[in-house]
């Protein structure tokens, strides 16, 4: 009688705990993005996209592909030619609305609404836990490709040009 009691106490811990896991995991992207998009004001320093180590907030294999890119194109400016979480070069963001949907354990999707200089704005985000904290793995805004499929596309046509 008392082993089953013990076992209906775990289980219902182990529920409680997991549930309290996947809503501080949702809370965590939630303040991800809006720290990221908190930068983004008049005289605000944004985080560097390709940062790397304690400054990241983009996946290794992002930053992977980033740097392919960046080797293909030879100091042209390509698709990073603006900050691709504004899509913009100048900013003073105004943001109105952070919402995180969780897809797995460590994989989130996350859509940050905001106005920056007269213009409204909805992006969305594939986020991964990677290193501790939450990265960006992806970008998309409206009908635009995403970053990772421009990245690539950029990269399969310069290769193509030197074939």
């Amino acid at each position: 009688m008392r082993a089953n009691i013990f076992r209906a106490i775990l289980v219902a811990w182990a529920v409680l705990g997991a549930q309290s896991a996947f809503a501080q995991s949702v809370d965590s992207a939630r303040q991800f993005l809006t720290g990221i998009y908190a930068t983004y004001t008049k005289d605000g320093t944004p985080p560097r996209f390709s940062g790397v180590g304690s400054n990241a907030i983009v996946s290794p294999s992002l930053v992977k592909l980033i740097k392919r890119d960046q080797r293909v194109l030879r100091g042209e400016a390509g698709v990073l030619d603006m900050d691709p979480l504004c899509r913009c070069q100048d900013f003073d963001l105004k943001t109105t609305g952070v919402a995180v949907t969780m897809l797995a354990r460590l994989k989130a999707a996350g859509t940050v609404s905001f106005e920056n200089l007269g213009s409204r704005h909805e992006v969305t985000f594939s986020l991964v836990w990677s290193g501790g904290g939450w990265r960006i793995d992806d970008i998309r805004e409206g009908n635009q490709p995403s970053l990772r499929r421009a990245l690539r596309a950029e990269i399969q046509e310069y290769a193509d040009k030197t074939q």
